[in-house]
């Protein structure tokens, strides 16, 4: 199968067969040996209309549902293929991988069968683009903004699949394929499930071995590459290759050699990716890529967490949600390709990248005629001094960005001015050398005026809102010149705009300048929102009990509590219950939270009984679960039919412990 083949597979939602490492030679069977299904009409439903790949084991068709009018793509093994129990076996796989998953970054399957000469089909979502592979190998490296941007994406797809026990195991840039969706040239879609690790539930037989190892050497985790079994941290090894591969241009440990690569895998530390690449997105690349699993990210989650903590500020260039491809129109001007919140606006020859608020000022002083066209003096001076790279960035004057060239020139013509004016009052008043001139004074005057700014208050309020143009002021102040109030903006600003780590860090030092700003509901608020994600829960609830007092030890709780069933949240719930089981939440707890911290270690009657008068006097709806609890009259002793709490059925200590917490609410955090 040449390439065109193979990307025109892709292209349709899934690649003709899984890759495998064989222990023996394996050839393709030649397509005209086989009778076309071109012009057929398959499961009474699908039209087949063109060949889009083949291989050794099926074939993908471009095919119309003829009901729906919709295209699809038609997968089918090849008869002589389904005699073998393992191919058969992993083309179903396949299509059970591919159909319980529900996500917008994998190809779905919608239908399963068989055909009246014995062959299997799958029926998948057509997917029309290129795929990863040919635009790393058309393109060469993608920037750091781009890489990132699919590979979160692409650790989406992997979190979905990983939710529903599914482990893909042969994640490669083939296998990517990248589309244009609502505005986006590089939306990403997973495919080729072939080879998936499935977990079905109840008793499975394994499938036997084809070959020795399963998958894409160069793309394998070490467990993978040694032959042992792998859960989901091995697709998240495979994630940082391609990821490093998408930074550097090449895989780490590439090699013609396949049994060298293998061997690298397992034991070879990974090469460093270029200076270019931030450190923070080189350090999470060389996490992914640990040999140990358990010091990888442990979820797709945490990738996903991670990526987006990569905050415009952090580093040095815009966050993804504002990236606008430029490209060259054919006069040679900058032309966005899309319609952003970010605008380009022409000065001279200085081009201004202006935020949306900034850009719809600057459209309305242009409908009120309050932008003028460039002075002669400025379009003969603009150029020199666009020259100079410190001199094209904007500044603030009387409301209105201009670049800093065009302060000077103004400034040198201002000069010139006052020249000619102090000289002709000279001569025309014969002021003497010793006796000061009004021009003189009002010289000195407007040298020694301050420069217009931004009023202090309206740019914190304004990075409070989240606006990152106020938010990119603030961080350019020296931290030891902000204050409180500046480091409160930063952080709540971050997290209005997603960047839970940055705001962290800026709550944190606002709290050891005013501790104050602990009794702050949207503070308080920030921070429980940042510990419910794993990649910025430890850092929050150890910000929650060091600074917020009794409300941290709460908010500890409440994390706890909301996380400790979720099945999407464990990574959470076993952080927070590490921090509410241990010895420092006690320290800080409210006399409510220590009524319920003591009854969920009460195990026997006499200790519940000995912590009613306590729970009657503070206890909230928090201790409502545990107090009811004690109300059983069963669960200890032979087959559980014993009653574990005989103490408490005598008097009304319980009933009314349950009746005083129903009457007070538990803290909230919204």
């Amino acid at each position: 199968m040449d390439d065109t083949q193979r990307e025109r597979a892709a292209a349709a939602g899934a690649a003709p067969e899984p890759s495998v490492v064989k222990g023996g030679a394996a050839a393709d069977s030649e397509a005209e040996d086989r009778p076309s299904l071109v012009g057929q009409l398959l499961a009474g439903r699908y039209r087949i209309d063109r060949l889009l790949g083949q291989g050794g084991m099926g074939a993908v068709f471009l095919a119309e549902h003829v009901h729906m009018r919709k295209a699809v793509a038609v997968k089918v093994l090849h008869r002589e293929m389904t005699y073998l129990q393992e191919v058969v076996a992993r083309f179903e796989r396949e299509a059970v991988a591919a159909g319980r998953i529900e996500h917008a970054h994998v190809a779905s399957a919608t239908d399963f069968g068989r055909l009246e000469d014995g062959s299997f089909y799958l029926v998948l979502e057509y997917v029309e683009g290129k795929s990863l592979r040919q635009l790393l190998d058309d393109g060469g490296p993608l920037s750091t903004e781009r890489a990132l941007h699919v590979a979160s994406q692409i650790a989406d797809a992997l979190s979905a699949a990983h939710a529903a026990g599914i482990v893909h195991r042969d994640l490669k840039p083939d296998n990517v394929m990248l589309i244009e969706r609502e505005g986006d040239p590089l939306f990403v879609k997973v495919l080729d499930f072939g080879i998936a690790k499935i977990e079905l539930g109840g008793a499975q037989s394994p499938l036997t071995q084809m070959g020795s190892v399963f998958g894409t050497p160069e793309y394998m985790a070490p467990e993978q590459a040694a032959g042992t079994p792998v859960d989901a941290r091995a697709d998240l090894y495979t994630l940082g290759v391609i990821l490093y591969e998408m930074l550097a241009g090449q895989t780490p440990f590439s090699d013609d050699d396949l049994v060298v690569v293998l061997t690298r895998q397992m034991t070879a530390d990974p090469p460093a990716l270029p200076p270019s690449v931030d450190a923070n997105v080189a350090a999470l690349v060389m996490q992914m890529l640990s040999k140990n699993p358990d010091d990888r990210p442990q979820s797709a989650h945490d990738v996903m967490a991670r990526i987006e903590a990569f905050s415009s500020v952090a580093m040095g260039s815009s966050p993804l949600s504002a990236m606008v491809p430029v490209t060259p129109s054919p006069d040679g001007s900058a032309v966005s390709t899309a319609t952003p919140s970010v605008g380009e606006v022409a000065f001279g020859e200085t081009v201004l990248s202006l935020s949306g608020e900034d850009l719809a000022r600057l459209e309305a002083a242009k409908a009120g005629g309050g932008i003028k066209k460039p002075s002669p003096i400025s379009q003969l001076l603009g150029p020199l001094f666009a020259k100079a790279p410190a001199l094209k960035q904007a500044v603030n004057v009387g409301g209105q960005k201009v670049p800093v060239w065009a302060v000077a020139a103004a400034g040198l013509l201002f000069v010139g001015l006052l020249f000619v004016v102090a000289f002709g009052a000279l001569v025309a008043t014969g002021v003497s050398a010793g006796k000061p001139s009004p021009a003189g004074s009002a010289a000195r005057a407007a040298a020694s005026a301050p420069p217009v700014q931004d009023d202090s208050d309206a740019l914190v309020k304004r990075a409070a809102e989240g606006d990152r143009d106020a938010l990119n002021k603030l961080q350019a102040r020296p931290d030891a010149q902000r204050s409180a109030a500046e480091w409160r903006a930063l952080g709540r600003g971050f997290s209005v705009i997603g960047h839970t780590k940055p705001s962290l860090d800026a709550y944190k030092k606002a709290l050891a300048l005013d501790p104050g700003l602990a009794k702050e509901r949207s503070l308080q608020a920030d921070v429980r929102r940042a510990a419910l994600s794993s990649a910025t829960a430890s850092d929050a609830l150890e910000l929650a009990l060091a600074h917020l007092g009794s409300r941290g030890a709460d908010l500890v709780f409440d994390v706890w509590a909301q996380t400790r069933s979720a099945k999407d949240a464990q990574d959470v719930a076993r952080i927070a219950k590490g921090v509410v089981e241990g010895n420092a939440i006690r320290a800080k707890a409210s006399q409510a939270l220590l009524v319920t911290l003591d009854l969920a270690k009460a195990k026997t009657c006499p200790n519940a009984k000995a912590l009613l008068p306590r729970a009657k006097q503070f206890g909230d709806t928090r201790a409502l679960g545990k107090l009811r609890s004690f109300s059983a009259k069963s669960g200890c002793g032979f087959l559980s039919l014993g009653d574990c709490y005989p103490c408490l059925r005598t008097g009304d200590d319980l009933s009314n412990a349950i009746k005083a917490a129903e009457g007070r609410k538990a803290p909230s955090f919204e």
